[in-house]
């Protein structure tokens, strides 16, 4: 189950609980509060991999983009090494190698830096649900614990 619904549920137990007259407080079925936080802890383990596999995949794509780098790089290398002939051929293919070599680096740093966006954005929305889901955990807790 969604850990968003399941905290909506704890939170709306405790606004509708009996209020205890003169002190603010309420009066809960633990049993109730209790089976809602077993929900809980069952969900959260399920964001938790969510947010490994999203890591993982960061992973993934970061060393996909530096063999690619490195790849490019080693071909421009080898294209550069079989030209050492110091006419205009060769040059020519010099200048070619260094472009190809730049181009990599290029679209390595590109690749990189969009797939650590990419990863922040996730893992920042993650983080977010899991503080939310906690915080809500923690409410309950105490709201218990007051009883």
């Amino acid at each position: 189950m969604d850990i968003f619904a399941l905290l909506d549920r704890l939170e709306e137990t405790v606004h509708s609980a009996t209020r205890v007259p003169l002190t603010g407080k309420v009066m809960v079925d633990p049993e109730e509060i209790l089976a809602l936080v077993d929900e809980l802890r069952a969900s959260l383990p399920e964001e938790i991999r969510a947010a490994s596999r999203l890591a993982g995949e960061r992973e993934r794509i970061l060393e996909a983009a530096r063999a690619e780098a490195e790849s490019l790089v080693q071909e421009a290398k080898n294209f550069a090494a079989q030209l050492t002939d110091e006419t205009a051929v060769a040059r020519e293919a010099r200048a070619r190698a260094e472009e190809t070599i730049e181009q990599a680096k290029r679209v390595a740093r590109e690749i990189r830096a969009g797939a650590l966006e990419y990863a922040r954005d996730v893992l920042a929305r993650v983080e977010q649900n899991l503080e939310k889901a906690c915080e809500a955990v923690r409410q309950g807790r105490e709201a218990l614990e007051k009883e």
